[in-house]
């Protein structure tokens, strides 16, 4: 019999998180999606009705260590186990059309801060109170997302605080593959490139969506759903050889 694998999806109520619940609710796995918005839980929640997975959906600020230890309790309680974590949640704070690349000097250090407890302590803290049971089962999975961002290497896809958080999740990622390789815990990350809602596009414009385009080995933006398929490669067994690596999920842009 085929054991059935129990997620937890950070950031679920969100675009990429969405579209990764949903991926591994389509295999019959048992999913609980976290996010901060209760509303938002209850449209996600509806949107996955007919999907042959088991959800469940618990609301948690994962920047407080308190209800982090309560997401691993709900998952344990609810489905008995826990087989991966896909640390999804994060982005940009407050994003406006003049966001990227804004000046230093409009940088204060309580955005700087909150910058990375988003991004980063988020995913530090699910890792750390995952990672007990983890050991005591002697296997599991762990995705972080990181950006393109994190490697700095072109205008316009971030600023001072969020593209030095996302670098912390590739080393966090990477830190982490070694610390746990050997209890069996593989630690990897996706770094999305821009992936162009309708809201994003709208925020900004039409020759912001071009430039980046022209970027693309591929000529085309990745999508939500290209972004989840990576990310779930690394919580299911296919990928049980390999940790401490990061996948661009870009459309070929670097």
């Amino acid at each position: 019999m085929t054991e059935i694998r129990t997620y937890v999806v950070t950031g679920a109520a969100g675009g990429i998180g969405g579209a990764t619940a949903r991926r591994l609710l389509r295999t019959g796995a048992n999913v609980l999606g976290v996010d901060i918005s209760q509303r938002r839980l209850d449209g996600f929640a509806e949107s996955c009705r007919d999907l042959p997975g088991q959800l469940a959906t618990y609301r948690a600020d994962l920047s407080k260590e308190d209800e982090v230890k309560g997401v691993i309790a709900c998952c344990l309680e609810t489905f008995g186990d826990l087989t991966g974590v896909a640390n999804v949640a994060g982005g940009m704070i407050g994003i406006e059309a003049d966001s990227m690349d804004r000046p230093l000097a409009q940088i204060d250090l309580a955005y700087f801060r909150r910058t990375f407890e988003v991004n980063v302590d988020s995913a530090f803290l699910m890792c750390k109170h995952a990672e007990p049971h983890f050991v005591k089962k002697g296997y599991g999975k762990i995705c972080n997302v990181a950006s393109l961002a994190a490697f700095a290497n072109r205008p316009d896809l971030g600023d001072a605080a969020y593209n030095p958080a996302k670098a912390a999740v590739v080393a966090l990622t990477q830190t982490l593959s070694i610390l746990l390789g050997r209890s069996g815990i593989r630690v990897n990350a996706v770094a999305p490139g821009l992936v162009f809602s309708p809201k994003v596009t709208e925020t900004f414009g039409g020759a912001y969506v071009e430039r980046h385009l022209g970027y693309t080995a591929l000529g085309k933006f990745a999508t939500i759903e290209d972004e989840a398929e990576g990310i779930a490669f690394f919580l299911e067994p296919q990928s049980d050889a390999i940790s401490g690596e990061v996948l661009r999920v870009s459309a070929g842009t670097r």
